[in-house]
């Protein structure tokens, strides 16, 4: 379990994260959501290890995660953040191998059968020859999740391995870049890491992938947090207008299990 208890995080005068609290389970695809600048992605890096000034705890299946010795904490934790620069030409194959190197020598025996499994469910073992630097926005992107992926796994088979309190993966707005099919990839593959036993915590920007594929979804504003739980709770038109000043619609759909959230361009409140 991930418990954030009161964290808060000033650059200079400036403060970005107010007493934020959070809990996430293992097994479960929580979604951190909120309008830019709301310190969404400041709160990923802070657990991620990022930025340590911030004032609070951060637990981790019960350990804080300050204790957590650096290179344990790679093993643990696999971060796929908002903005990945390389201008080398690595293949893609070695970008994906990348996300081995935490490892040592005795535990890296199926690294080769690990790094070609992420890439073919990423959809990207075809241009595994190919520079990173080539590809699309959207196919480094998905380069970029195989490499989180070969990071966490510990067989080249997500169907054979308990990950339930030993592994936690977050994600940075993972979807960016790509088209409709390779979201939908990508989320799937997210909620089945879940179902593994992965604690999953994704920053998005879309109401409807949080709402199909959230467990629960924490809303934030100037830094704090404003609303959480399910999808239906949190993604609610009062909950909507105030942190992101539109008027929406919450629709119910007879062949879908999550609200539907429609905004209508008239009713902005600008």
């Amino acid at each position: 379990m991930l418990i954030v208890k009161d964290i808060s995080l000033s650059f200079g005068a400036a403060r970005i994260l107010d007493g934020v609290q959070l809990q996430a389970r293992a097994g479960e695809l929580h979604v951190i959501m909120g309008a830019n600048g709301a310190g969404k992605s400041t709160l990923l890096r802070v657990i991620a290890g990022e930025y340590m000034q911030y004032t609070g705890s951060i637990f981790l299946n019960g350990l804080e995660l300050r204790s957590i010795p650096v290179n344990e904490q790679a093993k643990l934790r696999a971060v796929l953040s908002q903005q990945l620069s390389l201008q080398l030409p690595f293949s893609v194959a070695d970008v994906a191998g990348m996300g081995r190197y935490v490892y040592r020598a005795q535990e890296k025996k199926y690294d080769k059968e690990i790094v070609s499994y992420a890439l073919k469910l990423l959809q990207v073992y075809d241009l595994r020859h190919r520079a990173y630097t080539t590809l699309s926005g959207g196919q480094q992107q998905r380069v970029q999740m195989a490499r989180v992926l070969a990071q966490l796994l510990e067989a080249p088979d997500l169907q054979g391995t308990d990950y339930t309190g030993r592994k936690m993966l977050l994600l940075d707005e993972p979807v960016t870049g790509m088209d409709i099919l390779h979201q939908q990839l990508s989320l799937q593959l997210a909620a089945r890491l879940a179902e593994r036993g992965v604690l999953v915590l994704a920053v998005l920007h879309d109401f409807q992938l949080a709402a199909a594929y959230a467990q629960n979804i924490s809303l934030l504003k100037d830094g704090h947090v404003h609303a959480q739980g399910p999808a239906d709770r949190v993604l609610t038109p009062e909950h909507i207008k105030a942190c992101f000043g539109v008027e929406v619609s919450v629709l119910h759909h007879p062949l879908c299990s999550y609200p539907m959230i429609i905004t209508n361009k008239n009713m902005l409140t600008i």
